[in-house]
């Protein structure tokens, strides 16, 4: 691959300001891209579903050389949310056998930009960012044959239904298999259509191996930070930040709230948990939505925050109760990043080479959880362990030179 390299790059999501962990995801990403010498220049394809302004849009421009920001195109994220979509999904998948992840994503009017821009403009690399944009690796092969084609995986994303489909019974189970089946083959022919793969850890790399017989880079996310000491709190409040869609995510909840929040509350009969992150909706009240499962003493859900220093600031420490997928939990790189110890489950510490005590309290029942809720609010020398064991990690792991290393390989550019 030669020097002065210009590429495109197309996303499921624009990522600006990036509030979730696939969006710190993408920008850390385009961070790293930009700051390799051989890029000229990015140019980025995305959707939305709801309006960006072109302040956003400016802004994400300036947080990032090189990067020009087109216009997102119009699509539902969020399907459900937008049901008129709904019946183009479900004919994809009953006539030609699209299966709901790539169908989702399906767009007349990206596909038609997207041809757009590969046939008027010079482009030497095509990064699609999340596997649901494979769904146009046809049309990115018949405008630019010759591009180095890269796809940036953020999770197993066949997994989700495989899991999915282990909880169900009866007619859904047939159903969510053989979802789970179509999504694995869609899967499987992306990783094999792509001249390079991006995995977001080992474990997804080799995953990616087993299923498609292809070696994914694990190009690192960038944390940058500044160490802080953060004095404890006047009162014993922790805290949890992330998508509050996300399955992985809701399941996590659930379980604390109904199993562990009450172990704490006998330990710590003053304490108090706050849950913030995207994907509540206010209703017309400007209510949100709560769960039921959430709604016990003690327990405050504010959603959305513009700035989560605050919360960091009133809280011992970031829980992180996580069950099912796959990938890298961005929370948990983002808490170390903001200094907070992580009290965590095994599926929220997966994929990541962390030991309990070390960089995070990792707990897999009710009891062990609790307990280390306890430990972590009593115990200031266990909280600076803790903490300092983030920030070695993050300089070990998630530094821009580790990073722009392994990304001029998925480039193809020698190193």
């Amino acid at each position: 691959m030669s020097f002065a390299m210009r590429v495109l790059h197309l996303t499921t999501e624009f990522p600006w300001p990036a509030t979730s962990g696939g969006s710190v995801r993408t920008v850390s990403q385009l961070r790293i891209l930009a700051s390799l010498p051989e890029v000229e220049a990015i140019t980025m394809l995305s959707v939305a579903e709801k309006a960006v302004s072109a302040e956003d849009r400016r802004a994400l421009a300036s947080a990032i050389p090189k990067l020009t920001v087109l216009p997102p195109v119009f699509h539902p994220v969020h399907l459900f949310d937008f049901k008129r979509f709904v019946p183009r999904v479900v004919a994809l998948r009953a006539l030609r056998g699209v299966p709901y992840l790539a169908g989702k994503w399906d767009s007349r009017r990206l596909r038609r930009l997207l041809r757009e821009e590969l046939r008027e403009r010079r482009v030497d690399v095509v990064y699609i960012d999340h596997l649901g944009m494979a769904r146009y690796l046809g049309d990115i092969d018949a405008e630019r044959p010759r591009a180095h084609v890269v796809l940036d995986q953020h999770n197993v994303e066949s997994d989700f239904f495989k899991q999915f489909a282990a909880q169900k019974k009866g007619p859904k189970k047939l159903v969510a298999q053989a979802e789970w089946q179509a999504s694995a083959r869609f899967e499987k022919t992306a990783l094999r259509g792509v001249d390079s793969v991006v995995a977001i850890s080992k474990e997804d790399a080799r995953h990616f191996d087993s299923l498609a017989s292809v070696r994914a880079e694990v190009v690192p996310m960038v944390m940058a930070f500044e160490r802080k000491a953060r004095p404890a709190p006047s009162r014993p409040n922790l805290c949890y930040v992330g998508n509050l869609r996300w399955h992985p995510n809701v399941a996590g909840l659930d379980w604390f709230c109904q199993k562990v929040w009450p172990l704490v509350r006998a330990r710590i009969p003053d304490a108090t948990f706050e849950i913030a992150g995207v994907g509540l909706k206010p209703d017309a009240s400007g209510a949100l939505p709560v769960p039921e499962a959430w709604k016990v003493p003690g327990v405050q859900t504010i959603g959305f925050m513009d700035d989560l220093e605050p919360l960091y600031q009133r809280s011992f420490g970031m829980l992180a109760p996580v069950f099912g997928g796959s990938g890298v939990r961005v929370k948990m790189l983002e808490g170390f990043r903001a200094g907070m110890p992580v009290v965590t489950t095994p599926d929220g510490a997966f994929g990541l080479p962390l030991e309990d005590g070390r960089e995070a309290l990792i707990a897999k029942d009710e009891q062990g959880f609790a307990e280390r809720v306890e430990r972590l609010v009593r115990d200031g020398s266990l909280r600076e362990r803790v903490r300092a064991g983030g920030y070695q990690y993050l300089d070990e792991y998630h530094s821009l030179a580790v990073a722009q290393r392994v990304m001029r390989r998925v480039l193809g550019i020698a190193v």
